[in-house]
């Protein structure tokens, strides 16, 4: 069932960025090498996309694709703390949609059931509760500074 939903949400993106006729993002080429098992290849391109997002759908697809990443290369810290990054985002564009439509049903999948049974079955490898705890207090830092910055920005 996640795979399904993974390959939904995927293609789901891919036919909109061709259906806008748009070139290739840098999150696009990150995600095609990714998906190519190119994962050092693709890590410039998703920090790309991490420094310079254009919307959270496309930063929490940045962040989950590093966590994949990360996961498989058996560094459990970095692919909770991106996947964490990434349920925190997947669930923002959820309570924000004012649209709802499959991506929206796609994202709350990944919010509410997917990327947390994902952190559940990767804590016991990241270590104890107080490891978990400092992982996801750096991502919600992280998240709160990346936000209050656009916020700030706004008010000058």
């Amino acid at each position: 069932m996640k795979k399904i939903m993974f390959a939904v949400m995927m293609m789901v993106m891919a036919g909109l960025l061709t259906a806008c006729g748009a070139q290739k993002t840098q999150l696009a080429i990150g995600q095609e090498l990714v998906r190519e098992g190119d994962c050092a290849g693709a890590e410039e391109y998703l920090d790309v996309t991490i420094a310079q997002p254009q919307t959270a759908s496309e930063l929490g697809l940045a962040y989950f694709l590093k966590g994949k990443c990360a996961e498989k290369s058996g560094d459990y810290a970095s692919a909770y703390e991106n996947y964490y990054a990434a349920k925190l985002l997947a669930c923002y564009v959820v309570s924000h949609d004012t649209e709802v439509n499959l991506n929206t049903y796609a994202r709350s999948e990944y919010c509410e059931r997917i990327i947390p049974e994902m952190l559940e079955n990767l804590a016991p490898k990241v270590g104890d509760a107080a490891a978990v705890e400092r992982i996801e207090a750096k991502v919600n830092g992280i998240m709160t500074d990346m936000y209050m910055q656009r916020f700030e920005k706004r008010l000058e």
